[in-house]
């Protein structure tokens, strides 16, 4: 009997060494998901947003990332950092950021009438524009939906929620044509509804 019973003691030992284990190996996989602190800040020092009201009532909630040479050099090393790139796939990724020629922002619009988010459309209700420090104002070249909405891109534009609205990508010409290197951008959205204004310092 006592034999038995320092075999069920042992083997209860055995087990718990082993769940101990793979809990902490379970805690380390939780602790490193997510995005990281650093790229979160700088995430944040490029995104504006502003709310619409009307009698209390949200009437659209835009918000918008500028992808400033500061944002493309965090999202790269998390991207880098979560995809665990070797110095190949980092250098392809990079090659093909420096080979975009546009000032780009990623955008995400709530509007509780959902026909009135047509941001992408031809004869849409908005009109979109960057206003530089000289007051010159600049047309988009290109609007255009982002579809399809994946986790990566909620997963590094957080505030992106594409069953509540819709998120668009936006080229403007080059900062340096832009006069947008070191002074302030405006980004306006203007329509019947209202006015939104987000400003952006220079690089």
């Amino acid at each position: 009997m006592k034999r038995w019973v320092n075999f069920v003691i042992g083997a209860l030992c055995l087990i718990g060494v082993a769940a101990c284990g793979h809990l902490d190996g379970y805690l380390d996989i939780v602790k490193d998901k997510g995005m990281s602190a650093e790229y979160l800040q700088v995430l944040g020092r490029w995104t504006r947003s502003k709310i619409i009201y009307s009698q209390f009532d949200t009437q659209a909630h835009i918000t918008a990332t500028l992808r400033s040479p500061e944002f493309n050099r965090a999202y790269l090393d998390e991207y880098a950092r979560i995809y665990q790139l070797s110095g190949d796939e980092r250098k392809n990724h990079e090659a093909m950021r420096a080979a975009s020629e546009f000032t780009e922002f990623i955008f995400y619009a709530y509007i509780p009438e959902r026909t009135e988010n047509d941001f992408d459309r031809r004869g849409s209700i908005w009109s979109i524009f960057l206003v530089n420090a000289k007051g010159e104002k600049i047309t988009p070249v290109e609007v255009r939906r982002v579809d399809p909405v994946t986790p990566v891109v909620t997963g590094f534009f957080t505030y992106i929620k594409p069953y509540y609205g819709i998120s668009y990508w936006l080229r403007f010409p080059p900062l340096e044509k832009i006069g947008g290197v070191d002074g302030p951008l405006k980004l306006v959205f203007a329509s019947v509804i209202g006015k939104v204004e987000l400003e952006f310092a220079g690089r």
